[in-house]
């Protein structure tokens, strides 16, 4: 017998707000804190944290979905200074009860970042106001609904913008996702790095995204959320029982973009049972419109799980934009 689930749970994915906090101390200049620093400003007509956040938070406290999960890079360079505004915008967006975050590889930019940043996170990272040791995966279930947040971020040289899972936390994430479904509820990864192989060049890929497939492809899950690539991307992969798992990426929340697909979005999901008791998840995909100052309704999905060989079946749209991809 299916516990009780509620008739609709709404979760909205918003992913790297790249926070900065100015010019660098000089102790940060012989870092890769002086590449990104650097890359900033070159890159600094791309982002309007200013006016782009307050919307989306003014937005979302509107809206209140059941949670907000932040999937990585709130900072810019993980200096501490960005810890605390990502501390203060978290505390505007909702209580920790309400929001879930996972670090990205900016968050942990150099040795020792994220160990010194995380604390100041650690109600939005476990769901409650505790002093309590943080460790991957993290699982939050909100009734029927089990979030299992993975750490893909580790600092790496200037050049690379890698991640990597280890087998230790792979192997958790086989466990809680088989648990989760004896429990019939409906599983949510969220990852930083696109779960993929091929999604990302050499320099910004997951290094183990195989094994990742791998365990995925064995144990399934209902919806895998992910950030990193800069651009709305939606993807699909078969597991070894013939359902799709839908993966879906959202570009960075505070980008005017330097192409359409780079502007900033976000996406809500709604999810509720059929009469058999099968998942459904609602997909719509909103956009920043400088026009309109707002989030504006750009497209929406269906995705039920079923179909196999990637057809359509598990997961097809009204109207989402030409960039789609299948894995």
């Amino acid at each position: 017998m299916l516990p009780d689930t509620p008739a609709d749970f709404c979760l909205v994915q918003v992913s790297d707000f790249h926070l900065y906090s100015g010019n660098l101390d000089w102790w940060d200049l012989g870092t890769k804190r002086l590449y990104g620093g650097l890359g900033w400003y070159r890159r600094r007509d791309e982002f309007r944290p200013e006016e782009i956040l307050t919307t989306l938070v003014a937005e979302l406290r509107e809206q209140q979905p059941d949670l907000i999960a932040v999937t990585g890079d709130l900072t810019h360079l993980g200096r501490l200074a960005e810890y605390r505004q990502a501390r203060e915008m978290l505390s505007e967006l909702a209580s920790p009860e309400k929001v879930m975050v996972i670090p990205g590889n900016h968050d942990a930019y150099v040795p020792g970042a994220w160990e010194a940043g995380q604390k100041l996170w650690a109600p939005w990272l476990i769901g409650k106001d505790a002093a309590e040791t943080v460790e991957f995966p993290l699982l939050r279930c909100y009734g029927d609904v089990a979030l299992i947040g993975l750490n893909s971020a580790g600092p790496r040289p200037w050049w690379l913008a890698t991640g990597k899972l280890g087998r230790a936390q792979l192997a958790r994430l086989a466990e809680i996702l088989a648990e989760q479904a004896r429990y019939g509820r409906a599983r949510v990864v969220l990852v930083h790095h696109p779960p993929l192989p091929g999604l990302a060049g050499w320099r910004r890929r997951m290094s183990d995204a195989d094994a990742f497939v791998r365990v995925l492809a064995a144990a399934g899950a209902e919806l895998v959320l992910f950030g990193h690539l800069h651009h709305r991307s939606c993807h699909r992969l078969t597991t070894l029982a013939g359902h799709v798992v839908p993966l879906f990426g959202v570009p960075a929340a505070t980008s005017v973009g330097r192409t359409p697909e780079r502007t900033a979005r976000y996406n809500l999901y709604h999810f509720r049972r059929d009469e058999d008791g099968k998942w459904q998840i609602e997909v719509e995909i909103r956009c920043w419109s400088a026009d309109q100052a707002a989030f504006v309704f750009e497209a929406r999905w269906f995705c039920d799980g079923s179909g196999a060989d990637g057809s359509d079946a598990g997961c097809f749209s009204e109207s989402f934009p030409e960039s789609q991809s299948q894995a």
